[in-house]
């Protein structure tokens, strides 16, 4: 139970304390009075985000102290939250600077902002606008479901168990990806490899083609040429051969006279078997010569086959040889991702049968869940004038031919587990139920919001908050609805503390404890001043909002 709330230089509050007490607390003021600044205020003590714009202009700082009493909470609360508990109390400071970060204490103990936000949920909670928005979101319908039944642990659990099936599946998917990278990689080896064999590579042949190629493309000159030189040196009359034999044999009678002609005989007789044997050598090589346009076919087809092979391998019939060992070296050194992946396939299918398993169990629980809160829905929509009122939980399943099989199909798992839900409502006899987002009213809102609350309130699977905010509940409502609403939260405040920041008598009479807020101005500042009232103050404070004059209305 909040006790007491501090709040100094927040927004246009210099200061402000206030006592607070069992029940029903309400909180009035004219519209722009700053009644949001008490729910800012506490929203701050319980662990919101600190904003160095909410400091009151002119001022270094603003600070927040709530104060709580934890005698009827359960031993085990008082057990986790010992350290921050003194003689039943907790009290929890915030102090925000415009030249430091913010500070938090507990019971005088600097503490993280997380340690608070692990204690506040326990202590109070806050509906407000944001509230009747989450419910026109069908995202956190189930959240409401959920909250109710008190399966939240298991629901979260499940969502532990979904990711620790999703890490080792998605491992599962890229190795077999992987896998199967690998065996294209190896089929497009086991390709090159026959290719560069079939070829049979040898250094050396490129250049040897090349003159090869380079005689066949001459043959036809070539052969001309050795046939022309063999017939100058031997075959015509008066040939280079027979004229020289003539000089040889003069040359030896000289010689034979003349012994000092020895010499020059010996150099004519070398030249002639010199040019002999160069008769023979032009025979030999004009015989040799095979001009074969074939051949030339096969050198060229032979010489682009290389040039392919090293355009694709290498610069080199040397380079292309390497990389066919490399190739077989890779060949040799694959490595076995079958067995990792059937290792990874029996643990996600270890995984996935223990996430199902227990989202089959979530989901019958909520399936119960939803009949006996719709129930208790409906009788509370009755007491807050929507008499015949219809609510149901609608729950939405995505179809998955590889997911968890449920009632003859199967659908997708999600880490909330397998199922969503929207909220049908009708607010009138012989309507059907449409989707709350699409058919409420802005005070149907609040008022199936209040319903949850009160239902949630009901259930003994719920842990009672210490203290339960209502921030302007009644938006769209008056009349008699509003008298109904009053009365829940009346009712409601018989097990929790509540307070209601509202606009409606109706409800502000039934308070045990009314706050008024009221804006002033001194020195040409503004003011916002938070204050108690009496039981006189009170009565004039109604007779304002229902703006009677003073004297027609008991309080």
């Amino acid at each position: 139970m909040l006790t007491r709330l501090i709040i100094e230089n927040i927004a246009l509050v210099q200061y402000a304390e206030l006592e607070f007490g069992p029940g029903l607390c309400v909180l009035t003021g004219e519209t722009g009075a700053g009644k949001s600044v008490v729910v800012s205020a506490l929203s701050l003590a319980l662990g919101e985000r600190a904003d160095k714009d909410s400091i009151r202009h002119k001022e270094e700082f603003a600070g927040v102290t709530a104060v709580f009493n934890v005698s009827g909470f359960p031993a085990n609360f008082k057990k986790q939250f010992d350290v921050f508990i003194d003689n039943d109390e907790i009290v929890i400071e915030r102090i925000i600077s415009r030249d430091t970060s913010s500070k938090v204490r507990i019971n005088e103990k600097n503490v993280t902002l997380n340690q608070l936000n692990n204690l506040a949920v326990h202590l109070a909670e806050i509906m407000g606008q944001n509230s009747g928005q989450l419910l026109m979101n069908e995202e956190n319908h189930l959240d409401f479901l959920d909250d109710f039944g008190g399966i939240t642990p298991l629901r979260e659990t499940i969502s532990e168990m979904y990711y620790d099936w999703k890490k080792v599946y998605e491992e599962l998917r890229r190795t077999l990806m992987k896998h199967a990278d690998l065996d294209y990689e190896r089929d497009l080896l086991i390709e090159q490899k026959r290719e560069i064999e079939q070829a049979q590579i040898r250094v050396g042949e490129e250049e040897e083609l090349t003159e090869e190629r380079k005689i066949q493309d001459s043959a036809r000159a070539l052969l001309q040429s050795a046939a022309l030189i063999t017939t100058l040196l031997e075959e015509e009359d008066h040939s280079i051969i027979e004229q020289l034999s003539v000089a040889q044999k003069e040359l030896q009678k000289m010689s034979d006279v003349d012994s000092k002609l020895s010499r020059q005989t010996q150099v004519l007789n070398d030249a002639l078997y010199q040019l002999q044997d160069l008769a023979r050598a032009m025979q030999q090589y004009g015989s040799s010569i095979d001009n074969d346009p074939n051949r030339l076919e096969e050198i060229n087809a032979r010489l682009d086959e290389i040039y392919r092979l090293k355009k694709k391998f290498g610069g080199s019939e040397k380079a292309i040889l390497g990389t066919l060992a490399a190739i077989n070296m890779k060949l040799g050194d694959q490595p076995d991702s079958g067995s990792l992946s059937s290792k990874l396939e029996s643990e996600s299918n270890r995984f996935f049968k223990i996430y199902k398993d227990h989202a089959l169990k979530l989901s019958d629980t909520r399936q119960r869940t939803a009949v006996y809160l719709e129930k208790l829905v409906l009788k509370e929509l009755s007491e807050l004038a929507i008499e015949k009122g219809n609510f149901k939980f609608e729950f939405v399943y995505e179809d998955d031919p590889e997911g968890v099989f449920l009632d003859g199909r199967t659908v997708k798992p999600h880490p909330v587990g397998m199922e969503k839900a929207r909220i049908l409502f009708s607010a009138n006899p012989g309507e059907p139920v449409k989707p709350l987002v699409k058919c409420a009213s802005g005070g149907e809102i609040s008022r199936v919001l209040l319903a949850l609350k009160s239902a949630s309130k009901s259930n003994s699977k719920i842990k009672a908050h210490s203290l339960m905010v209502f921030d302007e509940i009644d938006v769209g409502i008056g009349g008699r609805t509003a008298v109904e609403v009053g009365k829940k939260l009346k009712k409601v405040s018989q097990d929790s503390q509540v307070l209601v920041i509202t606009h409606l008598h109706q409800i502000a009479r039934l308070a045990d404890h009314h706050f008024a807020a009221d804006k002033t101005s001194s020195f040409g500042r503004s003011n916002i001043a938070v204050r108690k009232l009496d039981p006189r103050e009170k009565d004039a404070e109604i007779r304002r909002m229902v703006a009677l004059p003073e004297g027609t209305l008991k309080s």
